[in-house]
């Protein structure tokens, strides 16, 4: 008996599009993954805070330690070949175990200093810069008293700032400063009563 062609089943034919759009994906996966791996492997050694210490305390070789991590390159954790140097440093904030140690986190000096000391601020808006401020900067304190009598020429205290926070819905702003330890005293009265404008000294260097 002879099939006639219309009792034949066609064959399929692969459309030429459909093999180009395969390629393209099997091609588009495999450098996925290639990428994945890469990045992945991209591991480095580096500082981790083991025990909590306390800004001002002393470092010791039991608070930290070192893991290789794959670290997001906007982060900048200090390196384990520079476990050695930290150990006897001071903490320039307070460490928590399970962190990163971060550069600005440690220093050679106590803070504050033996001849300085720490004076907290709350400025309100138009007595500050409107430049971001960076914990580091110089800056110059001045007492606005007497802004109404403008012969009466005003008083200025030099200091570094500690720290610094984003203002708040009122546009005000805390941050700690460091002055002359026999300053101190008039600043913090000065600040207290509101009497205080922070002028922010030249960064070139």
């Amino acid at each position: 008996m002879r099939l006639t062609n219309s009792a034949l089943t066609p064959h399929a034919r692969r459309s030429p599009l459909l093999i180009v759009g395969g390629i393209i994906l099997v091609v588009v996966g495999a450098l996925i993954s290639v990428g994945l791996y890469t990045h992945l492997g991209r591991t480095q050694d580096v500082i981790v805070v083991t025990s909590p210490v306390a800004r001002g305390e002393r470092i010791e070789r039991g608070d930290l330690a070192t893991v290789q991590v794959g670290i997001d390159p906007a982060l900048t954790p200090i390196p384990a070949d520079r476990l050695p140097e930290m150990i006897g440093q001071y903490a320039q904030a307070d460490l928590v175990p399970g962190t990163f140690l971060a550069p600005p986190a440690v220093g050679r000096q106590i803070t504050p200093p033996r001849d300085r000391a720490e004076v907290g601020l709350y400025l309100t808006l138009g007595k500050y810069p409107n430049d971001t401020l960076i914990p580091g900067d110089t800056v110059i304190l001045v007492d606005i008293t007497n802004t109404d009598q403008p012969n009466s020429g005003a008083q200025g205290f030099l200091g570094s700032l500690a720290t610094v926070t984003e203002p708040d819905s009122s546009g005000a702003i805390t941050a700690s400063v460091l002055v002359k330890a026999d300053e101190a005293v008039q600043v913090a009265a000065l600040s207290a009563a509101d009497k205080l404008a922070l002028v922010l000294s030249s960064r070139e260097r």
